[in-house]
């Protein structure tokens, strides 16, 4: 396509520009989409750049725009309020910058105050509400997050520290990290615990220390429970079964529902019309998925509407839950 091979230019600049004329071009082309306008002054304040190097930014995309298929205007520059305006016949260059998800994904963390400067493309920002409840940030020492990583990324045990509520406190643990998770609303470490011979999910902010790894992570070997001398086991990602077991959630609308509550909900979940969408879910993780789906055998006594999907597949899903096959 004539846009990729415009692109295609502009990675052959000498190497100290790449990276930013093709951030800029993104950058204008963001900006058209959601603001609708652009002018010299944004590129000037947000890269820090000057205003011939903006106005060159300005022409290279005009030029990319002009060499298009089908040919497009996207902009057209208003002598009287000296801005670029977007044309009717708009239609973005760079399409995932300001795809709907997106935008909304940057929107959101830009509302909590965690979007970084250098992702910030944002000039209008409308009204932001949230209805789900964010426990305060628990600020945990980078330290332990990086010991973490370098223990996953070279195989090694750790000694954590770990603020366990099933305990009822802080338990001293050896494990081995493979893998990072996320439940909606928190960070989990999956890990092989050596205290418990078994894998289990530690809440990240939950571990007050973690030391730096320094021993490779061995096959961990204890009494066999049946008696049968010793039972050695592996502890890396490929011996963690339930890890590497994934399990297919076929969901639909819930029946309970009428019928045009249905159909909202599946063009909201991009169903066909009384059909399904799947969800692929590690088995590790099955507990969060249903919990927060509200699919969970307790969650029947909700009423319909406070339970607006339900699983095709619900006797398969909860025999995996529980371990079966």
């Amino acid at each position: 396509m004539a846009e990729d091979k415009a692109l295609e230019e502009t990675k052959t600049e000498p190497t100290g520009n790449k990276w930013n004329q093709s951030r800029r071009l993104e950058f204008i082309d963001f900006r058209l989409a959601i603001d609708g306008k652009i002018n010299r002054k944004d590129l000037v304040n947000f890269f820090s750049i000057s205003v011939p190097q903006a106005s060159l930014d300005l022409s290279k995309y005009h030029a990319m725009v002009e060499a298009s298929n089908p040919p497009r205007r996207n902009l057209v520059y208003d002598r009287h309020l000296k801005v670029y305006l977007k044309t009717d016949d708009f239609k973005p260059l760079f399409p995932k910058i300001s795809a709907p998800q997106n935008y909304l994904n940057d929107l959101l963390q830009c509302a909590q105050g965690e979007l970084a400067d250098s992702r910030n493309f944002f000039g209008f920002i409308p009204t932001v509400g949230m209805a789900c409840f964010t426990p305060p940030r628990r600020h945990f020492s980078s330290e332990v997050l990086y010991n973490i990583l370098e223990a996953i990324r070279t195989r090694r045990a750790v000694h954590i520290n770990y603020m366990s509520v099933r305990d009822a406190g802080n338990v001293d643990r050896l494990v081995a990290p493979h893998g990072l998770a996320y439940d909606g609303m928190r960070w989990h470490v999956r890990a092989y615990c050596y205290d418990v011979h078994a894998f289990r999910d530690y809440v990240l902010s939950r571990i007050v220390k973690c030391a730096v790894p320094q021993t490779p992570a061995p096959n961990d070997r204890f009494p066999d429970p049946l008696g049968n001398g010793f039972k050695e086991v592996g502890t890396s990602n490929r011996d963690d079964s339930d890890w590497n077991d994934l399990v297919d959630l076929v969901l639909k609308a819930n029946p309970e529902l009428p019928a045009e509550a249905r159909r909202a909900i599946e063009y909201d979940y991009g169903m066909p019309k009384n059909g399904t969408v799947v969800y692929t879910c590690r088995r590790a993780l099955l507990f969060y998925a249903l919990n927060y789906l509200r699919l969970n055998p307790e969650d029947k006594v909700l009423p319909p509407m406070e339970r607006q999907l339900a699983l095709e597949n619900e006797a398969e899903v909860y025999r995996r839950v529980a371990g079966g096959h």
